[in-house]
């Protein structure tokens, strides 16, 4: 399977109605990230990792960041720095340890 693209949404004052996506691509999903990006994860399962790729490497090494969305929850995650999360196309990598069928949203604030 390949990584699947994910659509950000814009917020404004006036209000903007949410649209949740599902993921169940086993190699992840990848999102645009203007440095005012947040992801909004509804999880109706048990316990998801979401590990994060860090774009900086430090003496050579390679990092990442995992969240742990709790089961039966809805989390707001972000914003993500633009020079740390961002690869050549302004795009994050997130590879969830299972499918996340209960929905995700790309939301720039």
């Amino acid at each position: 399977m390949a990584t699947e693209a994910l659509t950000r949404q814009s917020a404004s004052r006036s209000g903007a109605q949410e649209s949740l996506q599902s993921v169940t691509s086993a190699d992840g999903f990848t999102f645009p990230n203007d440095g005012h990006t947040v992801l909004h994860v509804e999880n109706d399962a048990g316990a998801l990792a979401l590990v994060f790729t860090i774009q900086k490497t430090l003496d050579g090494q390679s990092a990442t960041r995992t969240v742990t969305v709790t089961a039966s929850q809805k989390w707001v995650i972000g914003p993500f720095p633009v020079e740390l999360y961002n690869d050549d196309d302004d795009l994050v990598t997130c590879t969830p340890d299972a499918d996340l069928e209960s929905g995700v949203a790309v939301i720039s604030v």
